[in-house]
């Protein structure tokens, strides 16, 4: 199994130590690119709606970005933290936004034009007005391939709804579950998608842990391992963190930059509970910053589409 990170070496044109490169744009039948992006957001809560939609929409153009960098190494899915395109931030000023609004149909143009499945998080109102904390995933073809509405709620509880749906869905072939951040902490909700038939538990999450990647992979430590969570279960994982600091590397959208507490931190777990991909760990909360990490999946033989 192949897989490669994407941090310094690789925006300076330098092969990884010990890890073989992949041809640009190179795709295969029997494998799932994944691209897990730790992306910094701006809030869309504040109290001056000019200002959430300033934000809201560099938070989009980040999104555009990060596609394109993924797409041009082969991806053939792009994955964004929780509630990426608003910022993980609820008040009662929060911008809502909707699966059929203008943003979504942005990254589902992007999607359609790189040929990529793309995955963002949004704070949803959907068309009965209910509000909710929702990881969708858009194929393609541009049109939502699956969703998933946050089940166990923590800074947002008292702005959204509970979920209690377990949606598992097609990504080129494979069957994939989502896992929003806190959802992860309870070993059922990963079991629930297991029953439903998922190979892939994909979970982007927005925690800070001490501001530190060490913290975070502390922090969802009983998924990894032999004796862990994914070997129990025999899935894949892939889960990844939102970024507490731009990278210089990524052609930051301001100079001035502050932190916003995330740990950052990305991992591709096996079935047997190995590490196969994962960010390098750092105590620095300087460190926490984006980072895309890029992994082969395999597509079991008895899935993949004709």
């Amino acid at each position: 199994m192949r897989h490669l990170i994407l941090g310094a070496a690789w925006v300076l044109g330098l092969a990884t130590v010990g890890l073989p490169q992949a041809k640009n744009g190179a795709k295969k039948a029997d494998r799932l690119r994944m691209a897990l992006v730790n992306m910094k957001s701006v809030f869309t809560d504040g109290p001056d709606a000019a200002a959430n939609q300033k934000n809201l929409k560099a938070n989009l153009d980040r999104h555009l970005f990060f596609i394109d960098k993924a797409a041009a190494q082969g991806a053939d899915f792009v994955g964004f933290p929780e509630l990426s395109l608003n910022g993980y931030r609820f008040s009662k000023d929060m911008t809502w936004l909707s699966l059929s609004g203008p943003e979504v149909q942005a990254l589902a143009k992007k999607a359609v034009e790189k040929k990529v499945y793309v995955s963002a998080g949004i704070a949803e109102r959907d068309p009965q007005g209910k509000h909710w904390n929702t990881q969708f995933v858009l194929g393609p073809d541009g049109k939502v391939a699956g969703w998933h509405h946050k089940i166990w709620l923590t800074a947002e509880k008292s702005f959204v709804e509970t979920g209690t749906h377990y949606n598992v869905f097609d990504v080129k072939g494979a069957k994939m579950g989502i896992s929003i951040c806190a959802d992860g902490t309870n070993k059922e909700n990963l079991a629930a998608l297991v029953r439903n038939g998922a190979q892939i538990i994909y979970g982007p999450h927005a925690n800070t842990t001490g501001s530190t990647i060490a913290g975070w992979y502390n922090f969802r430590k009983a998924w990894g391992g032999s004796d862990g969570w994914i070997a129990e279960f025999k899935v894949h994982a892939a889960l990844h963190n939102h970024a507490a600091l731009y990278n210089p590397e990524f052609q930051p959208p301001a100079a001035a930059d502050s932190s916003t507490r995330w740990a950052s931190g990305a991992w591709f777990i096996g079935p047997d509970g190995a590490t196969l991909a994962q960010m390098p760990t750092s105590t620095d909360k300087n460190d926490s910053k984006e980072f895309m990490l890029v992994h082969d999946v395999p597509i079991p033989v008895t899935k993949q589409r004709r």
